[in-house]
């Protein structure tokens, strides 16, 4: 999140796309492709990306076996924020439930299942400091990374709480 010269980054979905490894990504791609969350709007878009990258036709990527379609999905060189928030989205909706609800209760901000309830109110600073803290203590080190950068990236005026947190520049804050 900071550059060479030191300034701050800005967290988009495709810099955290880029930053997972590959088996996270391929997990990610899979849950995008089978999970109901997804928008089918989103999916034709994916798949013409990927069928003009791939010179298949769209109809070739949707028809795939899911395996193969996740592997084109999570191998993508030409990925866009938008694709990247999607996958992400549906990885966490998909995979990491249990993290995003253990967080979300921790900071006070009710949800279902992870969901955010509409106008929820944004946490104070302990209260994101004590949510990050416990993340990184329960949950994979990477896994929690991830959602707490996808937090912000989809709303930085409820989540901006969370880059000072994240890069270890907020008092008193472990940066892990």
């Amino acid at each position: 999140m900071v550059d060479e010269k030191g300034a701050a980054e800005p967290v988009t979905p495709l810099r955290i796309w880029k930053s997972m490894d590959a088996e996270r990504r391929l997990k990610a791609a899979t849950a995008f492709w089978k999970s109901d969350t997804v928008r089918k709007i989103d999916l034709e878009a994916a798949s013409a990306l990927l069928g003009q990258s791939l010179r298949f036709r769209p109809q070739s990527i949707r028809t795939a076996p899911l395996p193969r379609r996740a592997s084109w999905l999570a191998n993508f060189a030409a990925m866009n924020d938008h694709l990247a928030a999607n996958v992400l989205f549906a990885h966490h909706m998909e995979n990491q439930i249990q993290m995003m609800s253990r967080f979300l209760d921790v900071v006070g901000v009710p949800h279902e299942d992870g969901r955010i309830a509409a106008g929820a109110k944004t946490p104070s600073k302990g209260k994101l400091a004590e949510g990050v803290t416990i993340l990184r203590k329960e949950f994979d080190a990477q896994d929690a990374r991830i959602y707490l950068e996808t937090l912000l990236s989809q709303d930085d005026e409820m989540w901006g709480g969370l880059a000072p947190i994240l890069t270890g520049k907020a008092a008193g804050a472990s940066a892990k």
